[in-house]
């Protein structure tokens, strides 16, 4: 039996047994009396007594795009009807009438309004946060309160409305999982302000975008990820120098959007442009905090332990780690109830509670230097104790790992004294391995 968590079962008597949690909870929510909609053997379609609409298409959706043809369909006949989408907890309707889209709706959050008018620059997060507290103190609708607050006027708002529309009815196209329906009518009141954009013309732009961002996420993984100038000697494209120009190797793609008033695919679209062109490299978004630097570093060091560990040399290379860790004088205070673990690996909240005690100004980038000191002995160990082949592979497995967290320009200091004396490493040169001085 599966152990899934929307498992239904129907015994030979026809009674219906909800299996699963999901199961029990979804029909709990839909007491009341239903008709059984005809239909094939393996499909199960009820509807409730006395609904008005007709449920004019339905199925599931398994891979992204597959909503395309079901758009087409409809603006091609021209229907009035809401299409509802399923995407696990993510809800989302899509209001069509004679072969237009008149307006959405959406649970999820990033696609609220609010979120649209923060991302287009529009708006500050402070502003967006003091908005959401005053539309829940007075009840309000979330347009209605911004303008009271004077955030924005009406002439801000109304098209920014209909880019919203546009970013939900991209995104539905990109549901790889789910299911939906597409019912003949629906409530006037469900559209509070209407627009009237060409399905088609949105149909044929969204698939656009998804062909191109398949193309550019092959260099631009994220809207996280953050292009840094070459500093190439040459004059960026004029269509391209706004983007650019924004581009300061610490701000990522969705921050030079809010600057802009652009939205990650028009930023993406440029940023692949200008990388193609030599301007720009882009670089993956630093994790936050220490923690978070913390468990890209324990990365590579579980793979590096891995490694010696399977050419038996496991026990070598802690040795000397141990020996390094507490020579540099400052490892020991800073791991202290954080391991390292078996697997070579560090527990980050304590590594972030030590931190706190020991660092200065700025303690993620004084961690990340004590870090890559840390790894970096950890790979100059087992060099030495690996094949060739394997450490050439090691080498550019850890590179790629902490590309991430590549050194800062400087870094604050700390109290402590972290010169190694180099009797401390068996001969080895003697390294300082801990902030400048």
């Amino acid at each position: 039996m599966s152990d899934r968590s929307d498992l239904l079962r129907v015994d030979a008597t026809g009674t219906v047994h909800p299996v699963g949690k999901t199961a029990s909870q979804d029909l709990r929510a839909r007491i009341g009396e239903w008709r059984l909609v005809e239909g094939p053997k393996d499909i199960l379609l009820m509807r409730r007594v006395g609904a008005s609409t007709v449920l004019k298409l339905a199925g599931e959706v398994r891979s992204p795009g597959a909503l395309c043809d079901i758009v087409a369909i409809v603006a091609q006949a021209s229907f009035r009807g809401e299409l509802l989408v399923f995407d696990e907890e993510k809800m989302r309707s899509i209001y069509f009438d004679g072969g237009s889209i008149i307006g959405v709706a959406t649970n999820v959050p990033e696609e609220r309004l609010g979120e649209t008018l923060y991302r287009f620059g529009v708006v500050t997060r402070e502003q967006l946060d003091t908005t959401l507290e005053s539309a829940k103190a007075t009840g309000k609708r979330f347009g209605e309160a911004i303008m009271e607050l004077e955030f924005v006027t009406a002439e801000d708002l109304f098209p920014m409305m209909a880019r919203q529309l546009e970013e939900v009815f991209y995104a539905v196209l990109q549901i790889s999982s789910g299911s939906f329906y597409f019912f003949d009518r629906f409530e006037d009141k469900a559209v509070l302000h209407r627009h009237n954009l060409n399905a088609s013309a949105l149909l044929m732009e969204g698939v656009r975008r998804m062909d191109e961002m398949r193309f550019f996420r092959e260099r631009v993984p994220s809207e996280d990820y953050i292009p840094t100038p070459t500093g190439l000697q040459k004059k960026p494209p004029d269509v391209l120098a706004e983007v650019f120009a924004q581009c300061d190797g610490r701000r990522s793609v969705a921050e030079i959007g809010r600057r802009i008033g652009q939205l990650e695919f028009e930023v993406t679209r440029a940023v692949f442009q200008l990388l193609s062109g030599g301007f720009l490299t882009v670089a993956s978004p630093r994790p936050e905090g220490a923690g978070g630097i913390t468990d890209v570093f324990s990365r590579a060091l579980a793979e590096i332990h891995k490694r010696c560990d399977a050419a038996s040399r496991g026990n070598e290379l802690r040795d000397g780690l141990a020996r390094f860790a507490t020579g540099a004088g400052i490892y020991d205070p800073l791991f202290v109830g954080a391991g390292p673990l078996p697997d070579g690996t560090l527990r980050s909240e304590r590594v972030a509670r030590n931190l706190a005690a020991l660092a200065g100004d700025d303690p993620d980038a004084w961690l990340i230097q004590l870090l890559h000191e840390y790894v970096g002995f950890a790979m100059f160990q087992a060099e030495s104790l690996l094949p060739r082949e394997v450490e050439r592979e090691l080498v550019t497995l850890v590179a790629d790992t902490l590309a991430p967290v590549r050194p800062m320009e400087s870094a604050p200091t700390s109290s402590i004294r972290m010169d190694v004396p180099a009797s401390k490493h068996d001969g080895q040169p003697s390294r300082r391995t801990g902030p400048p001085r």
